[in-house]
């Protein structure tokens, strides 16, 4: 999809408040693995959810295990982690020919050590 950072951050933001886009019941389905193996769209190892990615060890979204989003190309990231009641967006205007750049992370890092 297409959509701005901002865009992006609320719609996590609003996922996150208890039964005002999802159910709480759906949600929690939504977020958790549903698939994982080899995938072929990105050449490597994934785990999915319903439209959502749980976060990993291998691409974490933030330090809780309930946090979930989804990474884009060239490094665009959405997510939102419940627990700190945190959503966060970011999209680029120059899309580097890499799945994920190393900018996100420095950027979701800084967002954790401002909470």
């Amino acid at each position: 999809g297409h959509g701005t950072a901002v865009g992006i951050a609320r719609l996590y933001s609003a996922l996150t408040e208890p039964g005002r886009l999802l159910s709480p019941e759906l949600l929690a389905e939504a977020t958790h693995i549903q698939s994982e193996g080899h995938c072929p769209v990105l050449g490597e190892e994934a785990t999915f959810g319903l439209g959502f990615k749980p976060t990993t060890a291998r691409r974490p979204f933030g330090p809780h295990p309930d946090s979930f989003g989804h990474f884009g190309t060239g490094g665009a990231l959405g997510f939102a982690d419940p627990h700190e009641r945190l959503s966060f967006g970011y999209v680029m205007n120059h899309v580097i020919p890499r799945w994920q750049s190393t900018r996100n992370r420095s950027l979701v890092d800084a967002a954790y050590a401002s909470l």
